[in-house]
């Protein structure tokens, strides 16, 4: 008899961010931050991050969709208002000394294997569940 945890085992994805900058897609729309990342499991692919508020929260904060037929990965992430308001602020404190760092906290699935990602040869899409960051001070 094989017993199945009630607790969900996530792992751990870590973004370098590269650039940011805040976006309004049109006037009927709401800003936007959008962060050009490197995955540090990837760093041959690009990894574009599109955050955006949102005020019913979600069991699933947003996904990764990562392509087969080219180093891409779009990942939308949706904040409350207080959390989009933090990387808002910290966005224009200027450039850090040292780069920005995201983590981001995923279920874990057989294209993660020891925090590394496995590419296929087909299209696949990570649920991102939780998020933080490290911005440097000094």
């Amino acid at each position: 008899m094989a017993v199945l945890s009630l607790v969900p085992s996530y792992d751990e994805l870590r973004l370098t961010v590269l650039s940011a900058e805040m976006v309004l897609p049109s006037l009927t729309e709401d800003e936007q931050i959008i962060l050009s990342c490197e995955i540090s499991s990837l760093p041959t692919y690009n990894c574009n991050v599109v955050f955006q508020r949102l005020e019913v929260k979600n069991e699933v904060a947003g996904q990764m969709c990562f392509q087969s037929s080219r180093p891409l990965v779009n990942t939308e992430i949706s904040l409350d208002f207080a959390a989009f308001e933090k990387l808002k602020s910290m966005c224009f404190y200027g450039e850090p000394v040292r780069p920005i760092t995201l983590y981001l906290k995923i279920a874990k699935g057989r294209e993660i294997k020891n925090g590394e990602i496995i590419m296929q040869d087909n299209d696949f899409v990570l649920n991102i569940f939780d998020l933080s960051w490290r911005h440097p001070l000094f």
